[in-house]
């Protein structure tokens, strides 16, 4: 009976507050090639490169193994929004050659994760970014990332991440500064490089309960 009570009291919580403590999983717009986005007064536009060297070899062009990565933070804060939501933002990838290109909310964020498709662990990149200008392109950087994997099967039964030897964000804007069709206009893009979280490195996470272990090699900082 306790428990049920306890139960009762806690659905009784989250429906009075509008599980305002809960994270709001938002599925934002990819921007294909060519294609120039109409944007929310509340959006903005990020834009980069992920890439992997896996075993000493460049994995781009990418087939299968496209990088999968997420963000989570605050997006900037609305006239109407006194608690202040949180986003998720799951399922981000790449186009074969690791240049990604999205639409989402303006705010302060961080990258959760960044890993090749269907490999294990995954990778906490310790990196944030500010993001918060509505109307902007911001360039986030290309993020390079050298990995020690093995396999079972050739992939069959999983790909694994068994030594996380760099990690870094690089500085090439000048090469998107021209290449830039998505752009609102050439004077709204800008320069946000992610950012190295303070306290924090790059660390593999665990298969088990989720705790982090931190990487064997050394990791430019």
């Amino acid at each position: 009976m306790k428990s049920r009570g306890f139960l009762f009291l806690l659905f009784a919580l989250l429906a009075l507050t509008g599980c305002t403590g809960l994270p709001e999983t938002r599925y934002v717009r990819c921007v294909d090639s060519g294609q120039t986005p109409v944007l929310s007064p509340d959006e903005i536009v990020i834009f980069g490169r992920v890439l992997f060297i896996e075993n000493g070899k460049n994995k781009a062009p990418y087939g299968l193994g496209k990088p999968l990565w997420q963000l989570y933070g605050q997006p900037n804060q609305a006239a109407d929004d006194q608690v202040g939501r949180r986003l998720n933002i799951p399922f981000l990838s790449t186009r074969k050659d690791g240049v990604f290109v999205y639409v989402i909310p303006a705010g302060r964020y961080a990258m959760t994760h960044v890993e090749p498709f269907y490999y294990l662990p995954q990778i906490d990149p310790a990196l944030e970014m500010d993001v918060s200008e509505p109307g902007r392109s911001y360039y986030l950087g290309d993020l390079e990332i050298d990995i020690d994997t093995t396999s079972w099967l050739g992939g069959l039964w999983g790909n694994y991440i068994t030594h996380l030897n760099h990690l870094e964000v690089m500085d090439r804007f000048d090469e998107f500064r021209d290449l830039t069709p998505w752009a609102t206009a050439p004077d709204q893009v800008r320069k946000a490089l992610m950012t190295r979280m303070r306290g924090r490195i790059p660390e593999l996470k665990s298969t088990a309960g989720g705790m982090l272990v931190s990487p064997a090699g050394a990791l430019k900082r």
